[in-house]
């Protein structure tokens, strides 16, 4: 969105996102886990084994990547809400290019560096070539043989990204046309196909578009219905029964393992209360005596891309480096907590060397496109 187009707290709900995905993916390589310390309770002291307990919330982190959706269709559809918007779309996706893709490569290399390193250094399993080039043309969604590289599998969702970014023309177009509920049951159906796909053991379309594209699409639709005044309707003893109800189910999914697709639609409703609540109640939640944690947020969503990027890899490398120090991950869950900081600062010099470079380059590109200079 333009600066003047920003939507209060947005950046702190996208920073709120991100915090979670790093905090559910600092388990895999920086902490030793619950079963290894249940098992042998002898071996860790009882230190170790209280501060473990703070790791109780991070397995349900994972589905944070749901609130990431719901705020780029927000942030993608706002800027074009008001009634005479003219979406100029070549300048669109010149922006869209270089604010994604560059960054993208960028933390690409930096993975396949560290995957290297870690393959010859300690013998990492990770190191795949081929992969490495899949990932590189947005492709490792999709068949044959579809997967991540290992050293950094949140780059699954770049492509799905992209994906949203090319049909939002058609989004736009239903959209200001008033066809809403038809381009919703067209992406419902979509949905339910996948599901049926995955039932049948094809389940590559489920990290794609295809299943996710609702998500999105309902992003979009609280963007329309904010800058219509239309949310502020809402009263709050409707939102908060539905959204505790959404997180009871949500949670309890995640901890019975029901089926994938319904664990995202159950976490999907808490995440659309969550970005409710805050749209409407954005004035509230400022006069609250948490300026500084929402400073913090807010800081973190700005950076949060660039985060999202680069931190698989890098507890990856420390991971590595703790183990061969050490002879064993982080029993004390404080102490991988310790590593978040480090890998955030090395994030914002990413973001500041990398990602802000690429942002300057994609409006100086966009300013200067045809449709621009027409324009003008």
């Amino acid at each position: 969105m333009k600066q003047q187009e920003r939507v209060p707290l947005m950046d702190a709900l996208r920073g709120l996102s991100c915090l979670g995905i790093v905090l559910y993916h600092v388990r895999v390589d920086l902490w030793i886990g619950w079963w290894r310390i249940r098992s042998y309770p002898e071996e860790y002291s009882q230190f170790a084994k209280a501060m473990a307990w703070l790791s109780i919330p991070t397995p349900f982190l994972g589905f944070a990547i749901l609130l990431f959706f719901l705020i780029s269709g927000f942030c993608i559809h706002y800027p074009n809400t008001i009634k005479s918007a003219k979406p100029k779309w070549r300048e669109y996706f010149i922006r869209r290019f270089w604010r994604i893709y560059p960054p993208y490569l960028a933390a690409l290399a930096l993975t396949a560096g560290i995957s290297y390193l870690c393959h010859v250094q300690w013998g990492g399993s990770t190191w795949d070539p081929e992969r490495i080039l899949r990932v590189a043309t947005l492709s490792q969604n999709y068949p044959p043989s579809a997967g991540q590289f290992l050293s950094n599998p949140s780059l699954w969702t770049i492509p799905l990204e992209v994906e949203f970014y090319l049909l939002y023309p058609i989004a736009f177009c239903l959209f200001s046309r008033l066809r809403s509920l038809g381009l919703g049951l067209f992406a419902g159906g979509l949905c339910v196909w996948t599901v049926f796909l995955g039932k049948q053991g094809i389940s590559w379309p489920s990290f794609t578009a295809l299943f996710f594209w609702p998500v999105w699409l309902l992003g979009a639709w609280m963007a329309q219905l904010y800058r219509n005044n239309r949310l502020d309707s809402l009263p709050l003893r409707l939102i908060f029964p539905i959204g505790a109800l959404s997180l009871v189910l949500a949670l309890t999914s995640r901890i019975l393992n029901w089926d994938s697709w319904l664990q995202y639609f159950i976490w999907t409703a808490f995440y659309l209360c969550l970005l409710v609540f805050v749209l409407i109640k954005h004035d509230l939640l400022t006069r609250l005596p948490i300026q500084g944690a929402l400073a913090l947020l807010t800081w973190l969503g700005k950076i949060s891309f660039s985060l999202y990027l680069v931190h698989f890899p890098l507890f990856k490398l420390l991971g590595f480096l703790h183990l061969s120090l050490f002879g064993e991950k982080p029993a004390n869950f404080l102490l991988s907590l310790a590593f978040v900081p480090l890998v955030i600062i090395v994030a914002w010099l990413f973001h500041k060397t990398v990602e802000m470079p690429s942002h300057a380059l994609s409006r100086s590109l966009s300013k200067t496109s045809p449709e621009s200079i027409a324009a003008k």
